[in-house]
């Protein structure tokens, strides 16, 4: 029953996702950070395209959560 409910979470939180690149796309906002406005490489899309940040962000944004863990 757990791993079902796991399963649904993670389902829900990626349709999320998927809806707001969606959106982005459609206010043509898609590609850019964030953050700091820079353009999301396109290898990091193509490996995960409801990416929000680019990889410098979302590097430091890891390394601040690890430090509060």
């Amino acid at each position: 029953m757990s791993l079902e409910l796991r399963s649904r979470d993670r389902e829900r939180k990626l349709l999320k996702k998927i809806n707001e690149s969606i959106e982005l796309i459609e206010m043509g906002d898609y590609g850019y950070c964030e953050n700091c406005g820079v353009e999301i490489g396109i290898q990091r899309l193509e490996a995960r395209p409801t990416a929000n940040l680019c990889i410098d962000c979302k590097t430091l944004d890891e390394i601040r959560e690890r430090q509060q863990a």
